[in-house]
């Protein structure tokens, strides 16, 4: 009995030191402690992408319109000869560019017509006076052209669609110069032409396809022992609306949880606040990647992705 007595003592002895070891772990890991912040590293992190500016001048840096094939419509009130005048215009463009024009009732870039010219003080009726954008969206890569507006309000007098195209340039973003040879040239002449330097501006900017461009705009967090609380931001840069977006933490090569963001569209930013993600031990840092499972076709894939190394105290 005595032996039956102090095998059962030491079991519950045992039995009340593994209780304590587990209740001391639970203690330790569930304590409040003072959060560490995480240091955002530079390397392996693209961020936001700058491009360099084009040779002709803009309103706006970069302005184009969404895709290279470009909606239109023309007004009933333009009388044959204008129209056969802004069908020259498109022409003109394509035959020297990567830009199509189709003519949509659902248009992108609109023609009016009018046989009265706007009075003096009223010049700036459009954008640019008688062509221009006149609704523009700064998506950080590019300011997007939403639509534009062209009046042609006089007839032309020289071949080859001078006045449309210069109102036609002008509805695409592009500003005067001054070069007097030049159809962007604020006072026009029949022998003026399209300078090279437009046409190198237009096949640059409309290089890149009509996609999403997602980029991780601002990461912060915090860890508290084996929990992660960040504030992440995801920008779409590019030239249409991401429809979804998945974003996947990871520790080191270990998907640590992903999140559905949702449509994100241009120029706009997505935001998400997450607290108590749990993430490995002897975890050295963190890895945010917009986009992890590439499922999205964007404009770059390289600036998905930022990095947080977690501060050892």
């Amino acid at each position: 009995m005595n032996k039956i007595g102090g095998f059962f003592a030491n079991f519950v002895l045992f039995l009340l030191f593994v209780a304590l070891g587990v209740a001391g772990y639970y203690l330790y890991e569930m304590w409040p402690r003072e959060p560490i912040a995480l240091d955002r590293l530079n390397i392996d992190e693209p961020s936001i992408t700058v491009l360099n500016d084009i040779p002709s001048k803009q309103f706006y840096p970069r302005m184009r319109y969404a895709d290279k094939i470009i909606s239109y419509s023309i007004a009933s009130s333009c009388s044959e000869e204008r129209v056969d005048s802004m069908e020259e215009a498109f022409s003109n463009i394509e035959e020297i560019s990567i830009l199509g024009f189709v003519e949509s009732t659902n248009s992108e870039i609109k023609i009016l017509c009018s046989d009265v010219a706007p009075e003096a003080g009223q010049e700036n009726y459009f954008v640019a006076g008688e062509g221009g954008p006149s609704r523009v969206l700064n998506s950080t890569y590019y300011s997007v052209i939403l639509e534009g507006k062209i009046a042609l309000y006089r007839d032309d007098s020289c071949s080859g669609a001078k006045v449309a195209t210069h109102e036609l340039l002008h509805a695409l973003g592009f500003d005067h110069n001054n070069k007097a040879n030049s159809i962007l040239y604020p006072t026009l002449r029949c022998d003026q032409t399209i300078d090279p330097e437009i046409v190198d501006s237009i096949n640059e900017l409309y290089a890149a396809p009509s996609l999403p461009d997602l980029s991780i705009y601002s990461v912060n967090a915090t860890k508290a022992g084996k929990y992660l609380n960040f504030h992440i931001e995801v920008l779409n840069q590019g030239l249409v609306t991401s429809d979804s977006l998945s974003l996947g933490i990871y520790s080191g090569t270990t998907l640590i949880d992903t999140f559905d963001v949702g449509a994100v569209s241009v120029g706009a930013r997505k935001i998400l606040d997450v607290e108590n993600l749990k993430v490995p031990s002897g975890a050295e840092s963190i890895i945010f990647f917009a986009d992890y499972d590439n499922s999205i076709n964007e404009i770059d894939e390289t600036n998905n992705k930022a990095t947080l190394r977690i501060v050892q105290q």
